[in-house]
């Protein structure tokens, strides 16, 4: 069984994923758990294309909206799975899950926690989408036990506002976190823009050593389905559609606008500063 699940997996080029029984992971929101459920698989697709960008923005929220991928996955892959199991009913989700999907991932042998609270991959490193398919079908699984990385505390140490600590993320300081508020004070942003942060933060995860020389994806959505440099002038001429297909369009256009402008303004006054010197 699980051989038919990678063989089905493959053709969609997604090589990471691990089973688990049902009373192996823990269950955040019953109500939206299938009924009869019984075993969970779990997968990982790494986004990340090695593509280094210099304009504040998140390398996930330069792909289009990782939740469209796993719906247009599900729409492929639940057919073909209930085809494959007869008589039995099979239901993805990603991100708003019934299941705990960073922990489940653990214990499916997927990677290990990091201190900055990701999960890392020992080949793909912490660039990576959770998702997972339920079941009322028993698959073979494998439990293993969760574990955490070396903790080299680099990504501690990278981190310019102490975000990151021994319980893991204070989401009051993250710099992500924070560019993520509906409002912002004059002290954040100008935190904001002395990091040059305009949505999202990589800072602890490019300091990882689990990211260096990682593997990068080969799955085509997140090849094609890809944005170059964002500017506070493009994002705001963008149509609805254009702008829904992102991550950060949930927070609503004026804020990632004003974080790149926050953003332009620091890059204004270096070059002011470098015409007079």
């Amino acid at each position: 069984m699980t051989e038919q699940i990678k063989r089905l997996l493959e053709k969609e080029h997604i090589e990471l994923f691990g089973i688990l029984p049902i009373e192996e992971v823990t269950i955040i929101r019953p109500t939206m758990l299938p009924e009869n459920a019984k075993s969970v698989v779990i997968l990982a697709v790494p986004y990340d294309d090695g593509t280094i960008y210099h304009d504040g923005v998140s390398a996930y929220a330069h792909v289009e909206d990782y939740h469209r991928f796993y719906k247009e996955l599900f729409d492929r892959l639940v057919p073909c799975l209930e085809k494959t199991f007869p008589g039995k009913t099979f239901c993805g989700f990603a991100d708003h899950s019934p299941v705990l999907e960073k922990d489940a991932a653990i214990k499916a042998g997927l990677g290990v926690m990091g201190k900055n609270s990701l999960l890392i991959h020992p080949e793909y490193g912490s660039f990576l989408f959770l998702g997972e398919v339920i079941t009322d079908a028993t698959l073979p699984y494998s439990v293993h036990e969760f574990a955490y990385c070396k903790a080299c505390r680099q990504c501690v140490a990278a981190c310019p506002v102490g975000a990151i600590g021994d319980s893991g993320i204070d989401a009051t300081k993250c710099l992500s976190a924070l560019s993520q508020k509906k409002r912002l004070s004059e002290e954040e942003m100008r935190l904001l823009r002395e990091h040059k942060v305009a949505w999202g933060c990589d800072i602890c995860q490019n300091a990882c050593p689990y990211n260096r020389g990682r593997k990068h994806t080969e799955i085509p959505f997140f090849l094609t389905h890809r944005h170059g440099e964002f500017s506070a002038q493009e994002v705001e001429n963008m149509s609805d559609e254009d702008f829904a297909s992102f991550a950060f369009s949930w927070r609503g256009r004026r804020r990632i606008c004003e974080n790149l402008y926050n953003i332009a303004k620091l890059d204004l006054q270096g070059e002011k500063t470098n015409n007079f010197t």
